[in-house]
């Protein structure tokens, strides 16, 4: 897939995961459990921008 296919909400979820994806956190958690803290992390940050998002329209 090239990056001019790439909806918007896939380029953030990579940002995302960029930021989540650092040494200290690699090493904190086991395989399992870091694939649930990423999952809650990219729920969270998402849900985060949704209401950046909606405080903006109501500005």
């Amino acid at each position: 897939m090239k990056i001019q296919e790439k909806s918007g909400i896939r380029l953030l979820l990579e940002r995302y995961k960029a930021i989540f994806r650092t040494e200290e956190n690699r090493n904190y958690y086991e395989e399992e459990d870091y694939r649930k803290a990423e999952r809650k992390f990219l729920k969270y940050a998402l849900e985060q921008r949704r209401i950046e998002t909606q405080e903006k329209l109501f500005e």
